[in-house]
């Protein structure tokens, strides 16, 4: 599942409330005393140790006597623990072999003979977290949970999966998760499908990941290294069931297995699940990592390449040059020098950078970045310019070339490198977070693919590098990788209008031609086994199986919210409220601004005031670098928004607000306040000119990315047509501000000083002390220290009042259509819950894991190839949605039907089933989130009335999930189902087979 975007759906969903999880094997207190260099236990010898300042976590690398196999313990005092194995996966060719591994041996294993595990473990046992990446040379396979028993048993349940794997013997999971042919009847078309198929399709849609591949072909001709690991899906269609099983058996070996551990966890009882169960079966076995990486050349590669898409496609000035250099093998170069470049190229890529400056001047293209792609053995560092005029790729070129010299000479701005070594400072007191354990596992596993050394230390490295700067440290890496590196590419990616459309034609004429060329018997015998195939992809799981899967049950866990203590008291005017959280220096604050009083308009002129402070803004009193090397020193994750904060606990109504959201030291408070007042009251809107070009270039690509992947933007507008708090985010986020920032780009060429003033007008509106709240989390001592240094903040802001404004926002249609260059499908339907008469409740997210695992994740993506498809309720809404879908209109169909399926269940469903689903839902209401955050989330959660009392309520209506409830739920479907709208995107064609199907199609610009 090799995706990087967050989900419109995963951002909107809070997290419940903070939990202590008494159910576990071991504890900081009777944790095994630290082993020494050479124990032995369970077969692994320990060979290294060391400690990561940065997630407060000791490391102990362990070798598998007999095979070899790697086992990386970070044991820290986290309780959201984590788990995965890492198997190196070099791409060989563009056939996605290693992305439909990684899909199949999670599909089910001798000993859990599921039909996919993902979905399963997500939506039946208390995990936190499951899924599978696959790199450009290596695939991992992370799981977490908040219960150590369950991590155990999770840790068996990968382990079965990638060691014994149904693959070795059903050729059907390979053809459901990769490729197939599909013949429903004998008169009906020849198809392709597969989940990985349909899922790179969406992949690949866009244009800049074309051109990274394109990029990667010229820089590295005939090597592993520019194959696509996900797949080309013209390739895809080539592979066969014979080639997958060599890979298989060529890679997923304990001889080449990396294992990590992390949280509060006793590591012997894995260590003895790992050797007993697994490794202690094989033997060592010699495995030749092919690197790919390619010998120096002595000129300049350049190619052009063409990108399809349809007829009406405007594409002038919309092609990517990309110039990219390849750098030193990591394996053989010091880990201080890829650290070195790695922040050079950070500063390079800057909006302040004279890079980007001199960049933008030229007006080459949209938009620039520069980014270093170290997850491949020969990190590549890239140039890239978005909706560029190709014939300007020599002058893109020789801009690069002269400010990477003009770098070499002046040097770098080195106080940014030490504001950042403060990062570190903040980030060991902060502590863990919701994503520490995730981002463990998985930047473990890179590298060890790249570097060969899964426990590197980072933080030494950034120090050694800060301590070398008056040397001429980042210059010297710009000069030997950049400037004097010959082994490099400049590449023109071009949009071909009508491309698209042919591409589609010729796939559809080869599958024509394949059905011609079958004779009768063969056509039968393929409707024979599509019908087959689709009987054994809807067989049922033993509740066994299902039962296997767990390893603790509901009611063994306890649960204690902790009593953050809230207050509130009025300093200065201005309403403080503070949890408290068990830390010591730092605090977590979120600083709030009511804007209920601005118009639509104005909302649209602060949203891009907010989006040039975050590209970077000089203010009255400080110089943009100032600004930049600041916000690093004296905050961290430092963060503006306009968000919505929501009136109620069942979003019944909402208001928006702007926030500025950090974490800071208690004794810098006056500080940073200081610095984030001086960001949002004066930076330099007279600089119009300067700051809106590249914050439109950003914008416009930001845009591109969501044209090409609109699950974001099916979200919104879905959601927006019932949901007061969705209504909100879909006008500020949605294309009613890409419209509005379009237009105000041509205002700008003619009246850049009447956008300034209005701006400017705008933001001495919103900023009031009369409508500002302040959110504090923090220890009773910075609540103190807060209060005294609020002047700092608020005796900066006008004391004014304003009538609340009277508007109505935009809706979209209930029956929407979003066409634009897509060669697949998004869909999204949603229903608000009381209006329908279905009561909001925590029984729903009980009803939504059924739905999931037993009807929508079968029929949609088991059968229907879909890649991803779920359902959810959040607050009073419910949304079902799919993405990277080829059948949006079938899709459609079964949601509509959901309760039918619902009733099915009256009956048929028993208690023990039931049980696995609340426990899934309770988990899921119960993630662990980091102590901060955790009181940042009950301040929010209070702000919307929720109480700890509510939050009891909310896990006890889980808990009392009962058969009964089934019925009731299928009356609530059909209620839903009869007033449910939806948004599908889709290309033009696709959606004009089914226009009836709409009430209003748009056309992405």
């Amino acid at each position: 599942m090799r995706k990087k975007t967050l989900l419109f759906f995963t951002a909107i969903c809070i997290t419940l409330l903070s939990v202590v999880t008494p159910i576990r094997t071991v504890n900081a207190a009777n944790a095994p005393s630290s082993p020494k260099m050479g124990d032995v236990i369970h077969g692994f010898e320990l060979t290294h140790k060391g400690y990561d300042s940065a997630i407060q976590a000791n490391q102990y690398l362990f070798i598998h006597q007999k095979t070899g196999a790697k086992f990386l313990v970070l044991k820290n005092s986290d309780t959201n623990r984590g788990f995965a194995i890492k198997f190196d996966t070099v791409a060989e060719n563009n056939k996605g072999i290693n992305h439909i591994l990684e899909h199949c041996v999670m599909s089910g294993s001798k000993k859990y003979p599921l039909n996919e595990l993902f979905f399963t473990l997500a939506n039946t046992t208390y995990i936190s977290y499951t899924n599978a990446y696959t790199y450009q040379n290596f695939t991992t396979y992370p799981i977490c949970s908040a219960n150590e028993a369950q991590l155990l048993k999770s840790a068996d349940i990968y382990l079965d999966g990638v060691f014994n794997p149904l693959l070795l013997e059903n050729e059907k999971i390979f053809e459901r998760e990769g490729i197939r042919y599909e013949l429903t009847d004998e008169s009906s078309p020849l198809n392709y499908n597969g989940i990985v198929y349909n899922e790179m399709q969406g992949a690949l849609a866009n244009i800049e990941r074309a051109s990274y591949h394109n990029s990667m072909k010229t820089l590295f001709p005939n090597s592993a290294q520019s194959n696509n690991s996900g797949g080309n899906p013209e390739d895809i269609t080539t592979l066969t069931y014979t080639e997958l099983m060599e890979t298989y058996h060529k890679n997923y070996h304990p001889s080449n297995s990396t294992m990590v551990l992390y949280g509060d966890v006793d590591y012997e009882p894995f260590l003895k699940l790992a050797d007993e169960n697994y490794l202690s079966a094989y033997s060592y076995r010699e495995h030749t990592l092919d690197s790919g990486t390619k010998p120096i050349f002595h000129q300049l590669q350049e190619n052009t390449f063409e990108f399809a898409v349809s007829e009406d496609t405007d594409t002038k000035n919309s092609s990517v040059i990309e110039l990219v250099f390849a750098t030193k093998d990591t394996r053989k170069n010091s880990f201080e020098s890829f650290v070195a470049l790695d922040i050079a190229v950070n500063l390079l890529n800057l909006d302040s950078s004279q890079m980007k400056q001199s960049l933008l001047k030229s007006n080459i293209a949209d938009s620039y970045e520069i980014y270093l792609d170290e997850g491949i053995f020969q990190p590549v560092v890239h140039f890239v310019a978005v909706n560029a005029d190709p014939q300007r790729k020599n002058d893109f070129y020789n801009v690069v070339m002269a400010e990477l010299k003009k770098f070499v000479s002046n040097g770098f701005d080195k106080d940014f490198v030490k504001a950042s070594l403060r990062s570190l400072e903040f980030q060991r007191d902060v502590g863990t977070t919701e994503n520490t354990a995730i981002n463990s596992l998985i930047s473990a596993s890179i590298y060890d693919n790249i570097l060969g050394n899964p426990m590197p230390n980072y933080d030494n490295a950034f120090n050694s590098v800060a301590s070398k700067l008056d040397d001429g440290i980042l210059e010297n890496a710009i000069e030997t990788e950049l400037v004097n590196n010959t082994s490099a590419a400049l590449t023109v990616t071009v949009p071909k209008a009508g491309q698209l459309e042919k591409q589609q034609e010729v796939i559809a004429q080869t599958l024509a031609r394949k059905k011609a060329s079958m004779s009768e018997a063969e056509i039968k015998a393929l409707v024979q086994k599509t019908a087959e195939f689709n009987v054994w992809n809807n067989r049922e799981i033993s509740q066994d199986t299902l039962d296997s899967l767990q390893a603790v049950s509901l009611n063994e866990i306890e649960i204690e919210i902790k009593d953050r203590n809230i207050t509130e008291t009025t300093v200065n005017g201005v309403n403080l409220v503070h949890a408290n959280a068990d830390v010591n220096a730092i605090s977590g604050i979120s600083i709030n601004f009511d804007l209920s009083h601005l118009t639509p308009e104005e909302f649209l002129y602060l949203q891009f005031y907010n989006d040039m402070i975050r590209s970077g803004m000089a203010t009255d009193n400080r110089k943009e670098n100032q600004v930049i090397n600041e916000t690093l020193y004296k905050t961290y994750n430092q963060s503006t928004e306009l968000n919505v904060h929501k009136d109620d606990k069942n979003d019944t109504s909402a208001h928006p607000v702007f926030s500025a959201n950090y974490y800071g030291f208690q004794d810098e408070f006056s500080d940073s306040l200081d610095l984030i007042s001086d960001i949002l009251l004066n930076s330099k809107v007279s600089d119009i000119s300067t700051y809106s070009t590249r914050t439109i270039a950003n914008i416009k690509s930001r845009y591109q990315t969501l044209f090409t992947e609109p699950i974001d933007l099916a979200f919104m507008r879905s959601m927006a047509y019932s949901s007061p708090s969705s209504r909100y985010l879909n006008y500020l986020k949605g294309l009613d501000y890409y419209n509005f920032v379009i237009a105000l780009e041509k205002q700008l060429q003619t009246t850049p000083t009447e956008v300034a003033d209005k701006i400017a007008s705008v933001r001495a509106k919103a900023f009031n002390k009369n409508n500002l709240t302040i959110l504090l989390a923090g220890n009773s001592t910075a609540k103190n220290k807060f209060e005294a240094s609020m002047g700092t903040f608020t005796q900066k802001l006008p004391d004014a009042s304003y009538p609340k404004a009277d508007y109505i926002l935009p809706t979209p249609a209930k029956r929407e259509a979003l066409t634009g260059d897509l060669t697949v499908q998004y869909l999204v339907a949603n229903a608000p819950l009381l209006e329908n008469n279905v009561p909001i409740s925590g029984k729903n997210q009980v009803i939504g894991s059924i739905l999931d695992t037993l009807s929508l994740v079968p029929e949609i993506r088991l059968n229907g190839g879909a890649y991803g498809v779920g359902a959810f309720f959040s607050e009073n809404n419910y949304t079902a949605y799919t993405y990277r879908d080829n059948t949006y209109a079938t899709s459609l169909a079964t949601l509509n039907t959901t309760d039918e399926f619902i009733k099915s269940l009256d009956g048929s469903m028993t208690q023990k089933v039931l049980e696995t689903y609340k426990l899934s839902a309770y988990a899921s209401a119960t993630k662990s989130s980091g102590e901060l955050k955790s009181a940042l989330n009950t301040l929010t959660r209070n702000c919307m009335g929720i109480t700890t009392q509510d939050s009891i309520h909310y896990l006890n209506e889980i808990k009392e999930t009962s058969l009964e409830d089934i019925s009731a739920y299928a009356q609530y479907f059909e209620n839903l189902n009869n007033n449910m709208n939806y948004v599908v995107f889709a290309s033009p064609s696709d959606i004009d087979e089914n226009k009836d199907l709409f009430d209003r199609i748009i056309a992405l610009p």
